[in-house]
C-alpha cells in the first residue's frame, strides 16, 4: 500500500520551510507497526502556500497514485484567507467526496487527550482512488490524532480501492470500550447481585 506524507510547512511569519521531523518520525513508526503493508513512498515537504499544497496533492493522488496522504500541520485556526494554515482549504479544492466522519472521530479521540484537538481543522477527503488526511503538527498531535481510527483508515482504504475490508480491522472497530473486560469474565457482571431483586 503506497502512501505519502507531507511533512514540510512553510512558516507565515518567516516564509522559511521547517521539516516537522517529530511528526514524521512518529508518524512512520505508527504506521509500520499499526498499518500492515504499509510503505511510505514519497516523504516530502511543500511550501504552505495553498496552490503549492493543491498541486502536490493532486500529483501524489492522480500521477504517483499513492493510496494514502498524510498532510502534517497547517490545521490551526488562522485568521483571514491570506494568513498561513491554509491546508484543509487546500484539501478541499482537490476532493471528489468528503468523508467527515473520520476527522470527527479523530478530534474526539485526540480531544480526550489534549482539548486543544478540537481547534484542528482537519479534512478527510477522498480523490480519485486516494485517502487524504490531515493531521495537525508535532509528532505527538499527529500521532495521538491518527493512532485511535487506524482501522477505520484501513477500512476505508479498502473500500476506495472496491475491495473487502480486512476481518482485522473490522473486528477492532466493532469493539466499544469496556467489551473486552466483560466477554473475558461475563459471570463477574451478576456477582454480588442477590436473585429476585
Amino acid at each position: 500500500m503506497p502512501l505519502a506524507t507531507r511533512s514540510l510547512a512553510t512558516d507565515p511569519l518567516t516564509d522559511c520551510v521547517m521539516i516537522d521531523e517529530a511528526a514524521v518520525t512518529a508518524l512512520r513508526s505508527l504506521l509500520r507497526s499499526d498499518l500492515p503493508g504499509a510503505m511510505v513512498m514519497i516523504d516530502k515537504g511543500s511550501e504552505g502556500k495553498r496552490y503549492v499544497v493543491e498541486e502536490t496533492l493532486r500529483r501524489w493522488s492522480d500521477e504517483e497514485e499513492m493510496d494514502l496522504i498524510l498532510t502534517v500541520g497547517g490545521t490551526r485556526p488562522a485568521l483571514g484567507p491570506a494568513a498561513g494554515e491554509r491546508v484543509p482549504e487546500a484539501t478541499t479544492a482537490v476532493a471528489e467526496r468528503a468523508l467527515p466522519g473520520l476527522a470527527e472521530a479523530m478530534r474526539a479521540a485526540a480531544g480526550t487527550l489534549n482539548r486543544q484537538a478540537w481547534l484542528d481543522r482537519g479534512v478527510t477527503v477522498i480523490r480519485g482512488a486516494t485517502l487524504i488526511i490531515n493531521l495537525p503538527a508535532g509528532g505527538d498531535a499527529a500521532a495521538a490524532t491518527l493512532a485511535p481510527v487506524l482501522d477505520l483508515v484501513e477500512m476505508a482504504l479498502a473500500l476506495v480501492r472496491g475491495e473487502p475490508m480486512p476481518e482485522a480491522a473490522v473486528q477492532r472497530s466493532a469493539r466499544r470500550p469496556g467489551e473486552e473486560r466483560a466477554a473475558e469474565a461475563p459471570e463477574a457482571r451478576g456477582a454480588g447481585r442477590k436473585k429476585g431483586l
